[in-house]
C-alpha cells in the first residue's frame, strides 16, 4: 500500500475541518522533522508498506498533532472584527482626565515599546490633543527552547490606546508571525493561523498543536500587555464581549482630527514643502509612490506613477490621478486628507505588489510586508517610506473625453477616464 499524498487526503476528507486539509502536507512534513517518534513510524511505513504500520501510525497521529483545550484558549476567545484579529479591552478610570490617563499611557508604550537592534518596536504616533497612542510591537513567542531544539516565532502586532475621560480603550490588532517552516521564513497572518476554523477539529474539542502554539503564545502575551497597561493606569478592566468570528462592520463614527500645526511623526523630521528633495520627475515616473486613502480602521494604498508638485491657489500642491475602478478611490472620496509615500529601490517589489493587487480582495498590508503608521491627522502611511506627503483636498475633478486634445491619449486613456485629486501639502517628513 502506497503511503502517498492522496492517501493522506483521503484520510483528511472524513476526518478534519477544510483549512486544516489545505495545510496538513506542509505542517506533516515539519513535524516529521520535529517529533523523532513521528518520523521513526514513518520510515518504517514506507520502508514495509504494511497495513498495521499504517494503522498504528493513523492510531497515533492524533496525539501527535491534537492536544486538549484549556478554557482559557477555547472557542471564541480569538475575536475577528472586520475580517481581522482584534483583541480589545476597556479600562474604568474614575476621576481621571483624558489628559492624565494618555500621559501616563504614553509614558507606560514608552517604556514598554523599545526599538533595539533586533525588533523594530516604538511609538508610532501621539496626539495629546485626541488622547491616542499607536505602537508597534515586535518579539519572539517561544514555544520550546531546549538544549538542541528551539522552536519560536517572530510575532508583530500593533497596539492602540485611546483615552477619554475616566476611561481608557485598548486593542491589539494587524498581528502575523514570521516562522520557519522546513527552512524558510513564511510570513504567516493571524486571522490563517489562530483563528477557529484552522485551530481546532472539527468537532472543536481538541486543538490542533502545530497552529494552537501560536494561539496559546498570543493570547498569553495580550493578556499580558493589557495587564500591564491597566496596572499602570490603576484601572479596573471592562471586559469586552465575546465577538463570534463573523465579519462585523466597522463603526461609523467620525474621525476625530486633531488641530493644525501637530505634526510630529516618530523616526521622521519635518520639511517645508519647498525643502522636498529629490527630481520628482524620476520619483514619479521611475520610482513610483504609494497613495493612501482611508484612516486606521479601513485604509488602502495603490502604487502610482502620474502626477506631480505645484503651486495652486497660493498654496503648495501635489496632485494624483485615480480611476474610479480602483479600490483606493472610494477611501479618497470619503477622507479630506491622504499621503503620497515614496520609497528607496530595495522596495520595489513591495511596490509591484501594491500595483497588481487589489485591497478589495486580499490584505495588502501583509501581502506587501510594509509597516502602516499614522499621522496626527488621522492619515496613513508606511514607515519603510524615506520620504511622505501629507495633503488635504483642495480640488477634485473627473476627466472627461472632450477634455483630451491628444488623439493617441484619447485613444488609449478616453474609455476609462481618471479623477484627478489636487491636494494642499500640509506636512513632508523625511528621514
Amino acid at each position: 500500500m502506497e503511503f502517498g499524498p492522496g492517501s493522506q487526503i483521503s484520510v483528511l476528507k472524513y476526518f478534519w475541518p477544510a483549512p486544516v486539509k489545505i495545510q496538513f502536507l506542509k505542517i506533516f512534513t515539519f513535524n516529521l522533522g520535529k517529533n523523532s517518534n513521528t518520523a521513526i513510524i514513518f520510515a518504517k511505513i514506507i520502508k514495509n508498506h504494511t497495513m498495521k504500520q499504517l494503522l498504528l501510525f493513523l492510531y497515533l497521529l492524533p496525539s501527535i498533532l491534537y492536544a486538549q483545550i484549556d478554557p482559557k484558549y477555547g472557542e471564541g476567545t480569538v475575536p475577528v472584527v472586520d475580517g481581522k484579529v482584534t483583541f480589545t479591552r476597556e479600562l474604568r478610570l474614575p476621576g481621571q482626565t483624558q489628559e492624565q490617563i494618555h500621559a501616563t499611557a504614553l509614558k507606560w508604550a514608552s517604556e514598554t515599546f523599545i526599538p533595539n537592534n533586533e525588533f523594530k518596536s516604538r511609538i508610532l504616533f501621539s496626539t495629546k490633543e485626541n488622547g491616542q497612542i499607536a505602537c508597534l510591537g515586535q518579539q519572539y513567542l517561544v514555544f520550546t527552547n531546549k538544549a538542541l531544539s528551539l522552536d519560536r516565532a517572530l510575532v508583530t502586532y500593533q497596539m492602540y490606546i485611546e483615552c477619554h475621560p475616566e476611561k481608557c480603550n485598548l486593542k491589539i490588532s494587524a498581528i502575523y508571525y514570521i516562522y520557519n517552516i522546513a527552512g524558510k521564513n513564511e510570513k504567516l497572518p493571524a486571522e490563517e493561523q489562530i483563528t477557529d476554523e484552522y485551530v481546532f477539529n472539527k468537532k472543536k474539542d481538541k486543538m490542533i498543536k502545530s497552529t494552537g502554539k501560536f494561539r496559546t503564545h498570543t493570547i498569553d502575551l495580550v493578556a499580558t500587555l493589557f495587564d500591564s497597561a491597566e496596572k499602570a493606569l490603576g484601572g479596573n478592566p471592562n471586559p469586552a464581549p465575546v465577538i463570534s468570528q463573523v465579519t462585523v462592520a466597522p463603526e461609523k463614527t467620525a474621525s476625530a482630527i486633531p488641530s493644525a500645526g501637530i505634526s510630529a511623526l516618530t523616526g521622521y523630521k519635518q520639511i517645508a514643502p519647498d525643502k522636498i528633495p529629490g527630481n520628482i520627475y524620476k520619483m514619479l515616473s521611475e520610482n513610483w509612490m504609494l497613495v493612501t486613502g482611508g484612516s486606521n480602521t479601513q485604509f488602502n494604498m495603490m502604487t502610482a506613477s502620474w502626477g506631480g508638485l505645484g503651486h495652486l491657489y497660493n498654496k503648495p500642491v501635489a496632485f494624483c490621478f485615480i480611476n474610479p475602478t480602483r479600490h483606493t478611490y472610494q477611501l479618497l472620496e470619503n477622507k479630506n486628507t491622504y499621503t503620497l509615500c515614496f520609497f528607496t529601490e530595495a522596495y520595489r517589489e513591495a511596490l509591484n505588489y501594491c500595483g497588481t493587487h487589489s485591497g478589495k480582495n486580499e490584505d495588502k498590508v501583509q501581502g506587501s510586508g510594509l509597516t502602516p503608521i499614522f499621522t496626527p491627522s488621522g492619515s496613513v502611511a508606511f514607515s519603510e517610506a524615506w520620504m511622505i506627503i501629507e495633503c488635504k483636498k483642495l480640488v477634485a475633478q473627473q476627466f472627461n473625453p472632450e477634455a483630451i486634445y491628444s488623439p493617441e491619449a484619447k485613444a488609449q486613456w478616453g474609455k476609462n477616464l481618471h479623477k484627478m485629486f489636487i491636494g494642499e501639502i500640509i506636512n513632508v517628513w523625511v528621514k
